[in-house]
């Protein structure tokens, strides 16, 4: 008996695969060293027991146990584990240090009057209630751009949904999707009378009687099904085959794998690693996408987002408002967007507010309650990843400007989270001014034969360099129809030239400064581009680059918003900020709450240099410093301006002990602004885990 739990607890814990042993070797043998035994329900679970033997304690063996779970945990897709502590334990420290902080305290027994502190760790799994660690879509179906793909469906996936397992919630959103005219999904023969020979209940079995009503491909000639199984079987499984010891699943795998490949289909939808493990090999012999249901369930139908909101404070104490439309304001938002000379048909489409499964953005732009600007936009879908907007402002009011930054900002960050993405707005009959500013964010007219009455932007979404060059060259290739060079060019300034093909059209030669802008939000980190860290405090980091962990009970000055953003720095900074270099910005620590880490990275626009004295409110508005606090910023009477876009917030801020080992840290420690290495700033680039 170990602690308060019988052995039977253990015996059954282990029968049911909830419970982890950690074993030590000590004089040639292996020997008992410790456990954790957990419950709980799909999708949270909680430690109910962990232990290490007084003699193996100090050998981090309960931190190994933990570590084990919790990776397991997040494979599985469960988002939280909790674990109860009395208070007055010292094992309150390693709970801390592993993670699980304290969400609330309450009452244990009451015989030992103790305090209990429940302690919760939030896994690294996409949840409703959390901004989600986007899946990034790498793996694109290549069936024609206009026609509707068929997608065999593998038994596993089906069964996930039936079951309820953890990737049920992939597996739903590629029925709603087929449901919905996105994609077709089909099944073979043989997927049915794999459900049947699984029923063991004599009279009929709902999930077969379900399986036999969707649709299905006509059975293959047998001599064509043997040679197709024949060949897939050496390849999926070698060892199997040759010795003759097919299972049954394999050969049920092999016909489903051979009927889609015999009906041309547009992909095979599995969460079988055998044949994960072969698609690359499985497109190049036989010309057939193999993907996972999360990857697809991705491209057709993307996770719910979290819904746009902020409130901003500007320099002359008003609040801008941005939020998603509520219902109760739809007679309103109807109304403005009459009074921006859109038609009823156009109102009627924007205001549309999607599917359960894949909402639509609907966000208003207000200020003293009244609207100035309304965006519109659906999810980037289907393998072209694209979308359509809506858009409505009211640019004669002073804050026209600032909110239309501001919706267009959100739009294009939005769009292209997991993979880039086009977004083309409806610009019939919108106002001249209008679609002049959305020109000057990086949109464009489209071609006079496509979609005339449209503006379209492209949205990478991602720091591109010499090491994700070919994965996103193939995307961009295969999505938009649009080819960049094999290799990136050599970095000659912001003017850089980029030469972009257009399939069936033209070339047209891009300077890199205007690709930004065009194909934006991106970093393209053309090989010997300067990379410039300077020094920003915390307090001020929290507000220009939006890094604050928890969100402010106050409203954040406008910089906060918009997409060209300030900072202001003596004047002996500008002889590394130059325009066109990549500002990396470190978070200095003089105090236990600031990060002492690189924890975003922008693009320099443009610098200058002014008089102190002035420096005047419509330039400091894209800044967070007040006018006081602008005069502390140089020694000297002359403050320099640096100017910023393209901001990439980092999830994993790079520490100072890091940036040593990259030979970036010199005696100032970033005192004063900082160039470093092109290779130290590509790998500072890739740890640092930019997200738009």
């Amino acid at each position: 008996m170990l602690g308060f739990l019988p052995r039977s607890a253990y015996s059954e814990a282990a029968a049911q695969g909830k419970l982890y042993v950690a074993t030590a070797e000590v004089a040639g043998g292996e020997h008992y060293a410790g456990h954790l035994l957990y419950g709980g329900r799909f999708p949270h679970l909680r430690v109910f027991q962990l232990y290490t033997l007084p003699q193996f304690r100090g050998r981090h063996i309960g931190r190994q146990l933990i570590d084990t779970f919790v990776s397991d945990a997040e494979s599985q897709n469960y988002i939280t584990i909790s674990a109860r502590v009395a208070a007055d334990l010292a094992a309150n420290e390693f709970w801390e240090r592993m993670g699980f902080k304290t969400i609330r305290t309450v009452a244990g027994g009451t015989t030992t009057g103790r305090q209990i502190n429940v302690r919760q760790r939030e896994l690294d799994t996409p949840t409703l209630f959390s901004i989600p660690e986007m899946k990034r879509v790498t793996k694109l179906p290549r069936h024609g751009r206009n026609e509707r793909p068929i997608f065999a469906l593998d038994v596993n996936v089906f069964l996930d949904v039936i079951k309820d397992r953890p990737r049920a919630e992939y597996a739903r959103r590629l029925i709603t999707a087929s449901m919905s005219g996105m994609l077709r999904l089909f099944v073979a023969r043989e997927f049915v009378n794999e459900l049947a020979r699984a029923a063991r209940q004599q009279d009929p079995d709902p999930v077969v009687q379900l399986a036999m009503t969707l649709p299905q491909f006509t059975g293959v000639p047998e001599p064509m099904l043997a040679a197709l199984k024949a060949e897939l079987g050496a390849l999926v499984f070698p060892n199997r085959t040759t010795t003759g010891n097919l299972r049954e699943r394999d050969q049920s795998d092999l016909t489903h794998l051979a009927t889609m490949i015999h009906h041309n289909a547009s992909g095979f939808v599995t969460s079988d690693d055998s044949i994960l493990g072969k698609r690359d090999e499985l497109q190049r012999r036989f010309q057939i996408e193999v993907l996972g249901p999360a990857e697809l369930a991705e491209i057709y139908l993307p996770s719910q987002w979290t819904p746009a909101q902020a409130q901003v404070e500007l320099f002359d104490g008003a609040l801008l408002e941005v939020a998603e439309l509520d219902e109760g304001r739809r007679a309103e938002a109807e109304s403005f967007l009459h009074s921006c000379s859109m038609t009823a048909e156009q109102i009627s489409q924007a205001l549309l507010p999607g599917q359960s499964a894949c909402l639509r953005h609907r966000v208003v732009a207000a200020a003293a309650g009244e609207m100035i600007g309304f965006a519109a936009w659906s999810a980037a879908i289907g393998p072209q990843a694209s979308a359509d907007a809506w858009l409505g402002m009211d640019l004669s009011n002073p804050l026209g400007e600032l909110a239309c930054d501001v919706l267009l900002d959100t739009m294009c960050r939005d769009i292209c989270q997991t993979r880039p993405a086009s977004v083309s707005i409806d610009c019939q009959n919108t106002n001249r001014e209008t679609l002049e500013y959305a020109k000057g964010q990086g949109f464009e007219e489209g071609p006079s034969k496509d979609h005339p009455q449209k503006l379209k932007k492209y949205c990478i979404g991602r720091i591109v360099g010499p090491k994700n060059w070919d994965e996103i060259r193939e995307q961009l290739s295969h999505s938009f129809e649009l080819n960049m060079p094999a290799t990136p060019p050599r970095y000659s300034g912001p003017e850089t030239p980029l030469t972009i093909d257009r399939a069936g059209s033209h070339s047209i030669i891009l300077p890199l400064q205007d690709f930004e802008s065009q194909f934006g939000p991106v970093i393209v980190m053309f090989p010997g581009r300067p990379a410039v860290v300077v020094s920003i405090q915390r307090q001020y980091a929290d507000l220009l680059l939006n890094t604050a962990d928890q969100q402010s009970l106050f409203a954040p000055p406008e910089a906060s918003v918009i997409g060209e953003r300030l900072y202001l720095s003596s004047p002996r900074a500008l002889t590394s900020l130059t325009p066109g270099s990549v500002i990396l910005f470190y978070e200095s620590k003089r105090a236990d709450n600031r990060r002492g880490a690189i924890v975003a990275a922008a693009t320099v626009t443009r610098t200058a240099i002014k008089e102190t004295s002035e420096i005047g409110t419509e330039t400091t508005r894209r800044g967070v410093l007040s006018s006081d606090e602008v005069q502390t910023v140089s020694s000297t009477d002359k403050t320099s301006l640096t100017f910023f876009s393209q901001l990439f917030r980092f999830k994993s801020p790079v520490g100072l002990s890091r940036l040593d080992e990259l030979g970036c840290v010199d005696g100032a420690k970033f005192v004063t602004a900082r160039g470093i290495d092109f290779n130290a700033a590509s790998i500072i680039m890739d740890e640092g885990k930019p997200s738009v």
